[in-house]
């Protein structure tokens, strides 16, 4: 690794801490604005993670290819060792063979110098060698010289090895710091905003609790017998108030719970029962769910239903019947549902939802 590539890198790591230091706030403070910044200065952080890994990545393919080349190596190095022994054999063979022979100045040549190599390459020895002794001479001192060569290879590619093992290490360090700051911020923050979170959901609960022991009559909603085995008609997210009974266009009064989610997601059957289609000016695409406990209720202002519907389908608590909509006199407004509970039934008044919207949703 190049100084400035380990200087870029410094720099970079420190400016991402830096970042994150200014951008995590007490985490008393924390709000979803705070959070997302907090997301954004994570994904940044990520986008030089990537950088580093990628280079990491050069590195270990080069540590490889190296790795690769010195197993080659060491492989010719004991071929090598072997063609070095053979001939040294087949040398020895041959000066053996010279002596008795009488084709060299016997012991002046033989127990002259000090090593059977001193005999091999002796100018007696030389002058007396034959032309095949001569080759096999030639062959040695090559194998010799391409073993020193290849050596010499080694030793460079070890080096490189060591450099580059060291160049690694550097790169997983670095990696680790910036994962650690980066996450362990994020990580910090994310938890305390849904700790936050909780809170805020259980005092929303315990608000609207406080607000349903105060209604009384139709807008106290129906009885857990008549709402048994409902289930929430969206999943997350979606919104609601309680509406029953605000004023309405003439002259009427809001007779039901309206149900804000994104255009188009899926509205599930609060219970088990059969569905009846129904289309007008007012509530637009709408059904009416008649549920085997005797409770019917109403789904108003639908962009469409779901291909498996059709009128006096059968359908079971959870099942998708429905996509959210603005039709009807809702044309051009929030996409909602406007939903019923009518106990007893069809031709029964309705009561208020928002108590079992509650205590469901």
């Amino acid at each position: 690794m190049s100084v400035t590539k380990t200087g870029r890198f410094a720099i970079s790591l420190t400016l991402i801490l830096m970042m994150l230091a200014f951008a995590v706030p007490a985490l008393s403070q924390v709000n979803r604005d705070e959070l997302d910044e907090a997301r954004q200065a994570r994904d940044e952080a990520s986008a030089r993670l990537d950088e580093v890994v990628g280079d990491y990545d050069l590195v270990y393919h080069e540590l490889s290819d190296v790795t690769y080349r010195i197993g080659l190596f060491e492989e010719r190095v004991t071929s090598y060792q072997a063609d070095i022994f053979e001939l040294q054999a087949l040398i020895q063979e041959q000066a053996i063979a010279a002596f008795k022979s009488g084709n060299v100045n016997g012991v002046g040549v033989v127990f002259g110098p000090s090593s059977l190599t001193e005999l091999m390459t002796g100018r007696e020895f030389l002058e007396r060698a034959a032309e095949n002794e001569i080759s096999l001479l030639d062959r040695l001192a090559s194998v010799k010289n391409g073993l020193e060569a290849t050596q010499g290879r080694l030793r460079e590619d070890q080096a490189t090895l060591q450099d580059l093992e060291r160049e690694q290490a550097e790169y997983v360090a670095e990696f680790e710091v910036l994962f650690n700051a980066v996450n362990g911020e994020y990580e910090e923050l994310r938890e305390e905003f849904a700790e936050q979170e909780r809170v805020r959901a259980e005092q929303e609960r315990l608000r609207r609790l406080t607000e349903l022991a105060r209604l009384e009559g139709a807008a106290a909603g129906a009885s857990a017998t008549q709402t048994a085995g409902f289930v929430c008609l969206f999943d997350q997210p979606f919104r609601y108030v309680n509406d029953w009974g605000n004023a309405r266009s003439g002259g009427r009064t809001h007779k039901g719970t309206d149900i804000v989610a994104a255009y188009g997601q899926n509205v599930k059957a609060v219970a088990n029962g059969t569905v009846l289609k129904r289309n007008s000016d007012l509530g637009g695409i709408s059904l009416w769910l008649d549920a085997d406990n005797g409770t019917s209720y109403y789904y108003a202002h639908l962009s469409g239903y779901a291909p498996s519907i059709s009128d006096g389908s059968r359908v079971s608590a959870g099942q998708v019947i429905a996509y959210n909509g603005d039709s009807g006199n809702a044309v051009g407004g929030v996409p909602h549902v406007h939903f019923q509970v009518h106990p007893g039934g069809r031709g029964n008044p309705p009561v208020n939802p928002y108590p079992t919207l509650v205590e469901h949703c």
